[in-house]
């Protein structure tokens, strides 16, 4: 039996999501695509005041928030109370744009064309951070009063592990908040869960000797090729039912000095993503370790070093948690279909929310991860708005009105 608060909410959930302006979402999400934050190699300083702007004009009273790397992140809240408090992340950085040549359009124009607004950060993620603050204006323009507090962390530096933004807020103790949305792009399903990764440097030693004489050394190059095409050997048989397999990428090489001397150093890097479950890293680090053995058991001159450069923890938060079960509920009155729940390949801000503060957590926002760091990076103007409607719902619900 639904209570007359229940309906009352309901009502207010309605009011808000039909209060977006669609318009005023695609001029915020311009603005921030003109507002170059690129990672490495920039600052979100610009973005961050487009950001601080738009909540200073909701009365949210935006404060900016700085590590020791003197990166900003946008610290913001609406709402009457400070109970419930729901938090939305997204982050302000983006990966370079590369060469413009590469791009169709100027990649930070915001040109919009043929329904989708095309840009560098369109989908990751300030595409997302244009929709959740529509969402807030939303709920001020329909004239509700929330409840509790809708909580704004927009960070910086998530494209570098998030050391300097949302790990900052944490260390600053402004993860308290009952549960949160990471807006990272999904294609609105719910994510429940991310892997997590262990960074591998390799190097394999050699004894130098002239190019004419291979004999006399011992080539560090040929013992890495050795071990490479083993790497996925390294691999536990696990399997996650969101996240799927671990996997494992060798993503840098560097070797020898000269194309006439026996390489005596061959360097690599490797990607090793761990899933939910995968805690040690110890356990995910020796399985390299005795294949290098293996290998100089039928080649002494082999000599490999392994070592762990860093380690990011995997995320799983409760699927029955309320903050998940309307942002179903949400989903499924903006798009008239069931929501889905997934998984992230891929590392987010959501593992501090999970793993250190113990906030039930759902990743959800607008866009596709598939399209995320290319040139031509783009979103549907249309999912920028159901995403916003579906924000405004989920505030109002959780919040109360």
């Amino acid at each position: 039996m639904t209570s007359a608060r229940d309906a009352v909410v309901g009502q207010a959930a309605d009011a808000a999501a039909a209060a977006v302006d669609a318009d005023e979402l695609l001029t915020v999400a311009r603005a921030l695509l003109a507002a170059r934050s690129e990672n490495p190699g920039g600052t979100e300083d610009e973005a961050a005041a487009v950001a601080s702007d738009v909540l200073a004009g909701l009365d949210a009273d935006p404060a900016i928030v700085r590590g020791a790397g003197g990166r900003p992140s946008v610290v913001a809240r609406i709402g009457g109370a400070a109970r419930p408090a729901l938090a939305w992340n997204g982050h302000l950085d983006t990966v370079p744009a590369g060469a413009d040549d590469s791009w169709s359009h100027p990649p930070f124009a915001g040109v919009v064309e043929g329904g989708r607004l095309i840009g560098r950060g369109a989908a990751d993620m300030k595409g997302p951070i244009a929709s959740a603050l529509a969402a807030a204006a939303a709920i001020r323009r329909a004239g509700i009063e929330l409840g509790g507090s809708f909580v704004f962390h927009l960070a910086a530096d998530e494209e570098f592990a998030g050391v300097h933004g949302t790990q900052v807020l944490w260390e600053g103790g402004h993860l308290d908040q009952d549960a949160a949305i990471v807006g990272e792009p999904s294609e609105l399903e719910v994510g429940l869960a991310e892997r997590g990764g262990c960074w591998l440097t390799l190097t394999a030693h050699g004894t130098a000797a002239h190019g004419s004489t291979p004999h006399l050394g011992v080539n560090a190059i040929t013992s890495m090729a050795k071990l490479l095409p083993r790497l996925a050997d390294a691999l536990p048989d696990l399997e996650h039912p969101l996240v799927g397999r671990p996997t494992v990428n060798p993503a840098l090489i560097e070797g020898g000095t000269a194309p006439n001397v026996v390489p005596d150093r061959c360097v690599v890097d490797v990607d090793r993503r761990v899933i939910p479950g995968e805690t040690d890293p110890d356990a995910v680090v020796a399985p390299f370790r005795r294949l290098i053995e293996e290998l100089r058991r039928d080649d002494p001159s082999v000599e490999i070093e392994v070592e762990m450069r860093e380690w990011t923890e995997a995320a799983e938060a409760p699927a029955d948690s309320a903050i998940a079960e309307l942002t179903r509920a949400a989903l499924a009155a903006e798009t008239g279909e069931p929501a889905i729940d997934r998984g992230f390949t891929g590392i987010t801000d959501a593992r501090f929310y999970i793993n250190q503060a113990a906030i039930p957590t759902v990743i959800m926002g607008p866009g596709s991860l598939t399209v995320a760091h290319t040139a031509d990076e783009w979103i549907a103007v249309d999912e920028l708005v159901t995403a916003a409607r579906a924000y405004a719902r989920i505030a109002v619900a959780f919040l109360g009105a």
